[in-house]
């Protein structure tokens, strides 16, 4: 085989190596979420999309957050069957992951709680206070929260339903996180609304999270409230719900 052609060959494996290596890393479609924790329980849920029916594994790390220490990481399989992620679209069900931490072990501090779904980072990273500092902690929320009421308050806007969307084509129709007042969609933030019922701009309160009403959609009338969320696994989760929303004031 003369050398130019030996090239050729090494050059066409190698890009089709690369090819293949990149549509490999778009298919794979990671996601999932911590859930409230249960006293001692560790609770969350993890899937790959492309692989709507096989475990994955996740791992959870706890660090010390003055220290900057790792004081524990714990590898598991997102494998614990949960109707609510069935009847939401997570694949057959079986993603959800219970680990049971003995706080007891560690000494008083705050900590901080990070996980991740076959490498792919959970979205929302939780805090654990223990001894001194978890008083230390209630005390000033007490106090901040006596001077938000004092200065900020709510008004009750009734029960509405609610959903959610993500920047899909399926959700957004090509609009990806571009909203129709001109902002960027954030999750946590931004909210799609009827402006007849709630006005752009408005901060409304639901489940604990204060949102800015920013975008509006084609089936979004009257009380209904659409919610943003970066993934569309989360929207499923999510699902339909029926909640109290708060305007808030000041």
């Amino acid at each position: 085989m003369s050398k130019n052609r030996k090239f050729f060959v090494t050059l066409l494996t190698t890009a089709l190596f690369l090819i293949g290596g990149a549509f490999t890393s778009l298919a794979s479609d990671l996601d999932g979420s911590f859930d409230e924790f249960e006293g001692n329980t560790i609770v969350g849920w993890g899937w790959d999309s492309t692989q709507p029916n096989t475990a994955v594994p996740v791992t959870v790390t706890i660090t010390n957050k003055e220290t900057g220490e790792q004081v524990k990481s714990i590898h598991q399989t997102a494998a614990t069957y949960r109707l609510d992620l069935k009847e939401n679209g997570v694949g057959n069900g079986y993603h959800g992951f219970r680990i049971t931490m003995n706080w007891d072990t560690l000494p008083d501090g705050t900590y901080t709680i990070e996980g991740n779904v076959d490498g792919k980072a959970l979205s929302n990273p939780k805090t654990y206070t223990k001894g001194e500092a978890a008083k230390n902690n209630e005390e000033n929320n007490t106090s901040d929260d006596s001077h938000e009421h004092a200065s900020t308050g709510l008004k009750s806007l009734g029960f509405f339903h609610t959903t959610g969307y993500c920047p899909c084509k399926q959700c957004s129709e090509g609009w990806g996180r571009r909203t129709c007042t001109g902002s960027i969609a954030k999750s946590s933030h931004t909210i799609a609304v009827d402006p007849r019922v709630i006005p752009y701009g408005s901060k409304v309160m639901i489940g604990g999270v204060v949102y800015t009403a920013e975008d509006r959609g084609g089936g979004v009338k009257g009380n209904h409230v659409d919610i943003f969320f970066d993934t569309h696994a989360q929207t499923r989760q999510h699902g339909k719900q029926t909640q109290e929303v708060f305007l808030v004031l000041g």
